[in-house]
């Protein structure tokens, strides 16, 4: 690499100081939307990183433009900003699309999914975009010290430069990077098939109804079930398995200290999935809160029932 292309080319550190500069800037953000309107942006359930989706599209994919000089916030703090190959600022929907395949995989790793994505129509396409560009960003971001491209970047044709940096004409990325991204991006599209025994699995097609029967609840917004089989060890008798049926319950109000409703979710439990009553217990953790990717808030308590008392108490 020439002298001037490492002076105009942004660095690693000055790079990632700005993004956690700008991520802080956001989150910040965030929490007084968060603190103003908890409750509405709980009613929105999943759908709530929607709302952090968009604030953070509109806030990298203006001021990354040329409107405001390709430079956004943190950018702005460490003195540099995007380009395309002749130094110039790129156009608002560049821009956008740059900041579109950089966000959409890290706000979808923070989706609220049920265990219905894991079906074929789904998770491959999931897996692809969420595993396979979150790699991709990442690899890119440590290892493409030519270019200082990454997956965002080399779609949309843009560069990370100093703004006080001497111009250079910018080299083309080694082809090995874009080999192993290629890659990594087929590998993690086909990820999926090493799950594809379990989605047909009796078990899995029962845990999944069980789900369904807790989303009919009036109380409940979603709802994650699963069993775990958790490995101890004690003095007495050595190590030692417990199965036991965990669910995870977000709920429409915050109820989540109420005992009556999680036995009730523990009940619906038992008649939905009677191989619950084969397990040491069943935990259910009601929560209430919000997650809109950029800010969250959680209440939640957990609760362990026996799987026989339930079936008394009928």
């Amino acid at each position: 690499m020439g002298k001037a292309q490492e002076t105009w080319i942004c660095g690693f550190w000055r790079r990632i100081g700005a993004l956690c500069a700008d991520f802080l800037f956001l989150s910040i953000v965030g929490n007084l939307l968060g603190i103003t309107q908890k409750d509405f942006l709980a009613q929105l359930g999943g759908w709530g990183l929607l709302v952090g989706f968009a604030i953070s599209i509109v806030y990298f994919g203006v001021m990354n433009s040329s409107l405001v000089n390709g430079q956004i916030l943190g950018k702005m703090l460490l003195k540099i900003r995007v380009v395309d190959s002749s130094n110039s600022t790129v156009s608002l929907p560049r821009s956008f699309l740059r900041s579109s395949f950089f966000l959409i995989p890290i706000f979808l790793s923070g989706a609220q999914l049920s265990s219905e994505v894991l079906l074929p129509y789904l998770i491959y396409p999931l897996s692809f975009i969420i595993l396979g560009g979150f790699l991709s960003i990442l690899y890119l971001y440590i290892f493409n010290r030519v270019t200082r491209q990454s997956l965002h970047d080399l779609v949309s044709g843009t560069y990370v430069v100093s703004v006080n940096g001497s111009i250079g004409t910018p080299l083309s990325i080694w082809k090995t990077h874009l080999v192993i991204v290629t890659l990594v991006l087929i590998t993690s599209f086909l990820s999926p098939i090493f799950t594809s025994d379990l989605v047909k699995s009796k078990d899995f097609i029962s845990l999944l109804e069980t789900e369904r029967e807790i989303r009919k609840n009036e109380l409940v917004k979603s709802a994650t079930v699963q069993e775990v089989s958790s490995a101890f060890n004690s003095f007495d008798s050595g190590s030692k398995t417990i199965k036991f049926v965990e669910a995870n319950v977000f709920l429409n109000k915050k109820d989540v200290y109420d005992a009556n409703i999680a036995k009730q979710l523990a009940a619906i439990i038992v008649d939905a999935y009677p191989d619950s009553l084969n397990n040491s217990f069943i935990q259910v953790t009601p929560t209430y809160g919000y997650d809109i990717g950029i800010s969250s808030r959680w209440y939640s308590n957990v609760y362990r029932f026996s799987p026989k008392d339930l079936t008394r108490l009928k």
